[in-house]
């Protein structure tokens, strides 16, 4: 199937910086709060291995905030907050939002383009589809509402 309308590839990029921003935003939250709580619980001057505990903790937050983001908004409406706030969305091959499972491997195509030194995602700059890695391997495409 090949959209109808595909979503230009300066929205995708926008969407995605938007994202981005609110992504690093709620992360950014979520390691004051481990800190804070964590100086709460047990004041005085931080070891060593409580810094790699707490930096191992900022990071599982990091990585599961992220997943919950995407996979959430993508199955639940086909559309991040990026996504909407520049009217394109994640269609599924029948035209509806993908489910949990092209969700998920919709960012697992994007983290394995991202290990990739993000050579995957110039197939959009050179295929007529405008179709990502992640977008490729979930069977979606991103399409203007």
């Amino acid at each position: 199937m090949r959209a109808e309308r595909p979503a230009p590839l300066w929205r995708r990029a926008a969407a995605g910086l938007l994202d981005a921003a609110l992504g690093f935003s709620a992360a950014a939250l979520g390691a004051l709060w481990l800190v804070t709580a964590l100086a709460l619980l047990r004041p005085g001057a931080p070891d060593a291995a409580r810094v790699l505990v707490l930096a191992g903790a900022i990071a599982g937050l990091s990585v599961a905030l992220h997943v919950v983001y995407h996979v959430g908004f993508v199955w639940g409406c086909g559309q991040t907050p990026g996504a909407m706030a520049l009217g394109i969305a994640v269609a599924s091959a029948d035209g509806r939002a993908p489910g949990p499972w092209r969700a998920g491997a919709r960012l697992l195509g994007g983290w394995l383009a991202l290990l990739a030194l993000g050579l995957p995602h110039a197939v959009p700059l050179l295929a007529g589809e405008r179709r990502g890695f992640g977008d490729w391997l979930a069977g979606t495409w991103m399409v203007r509402t």
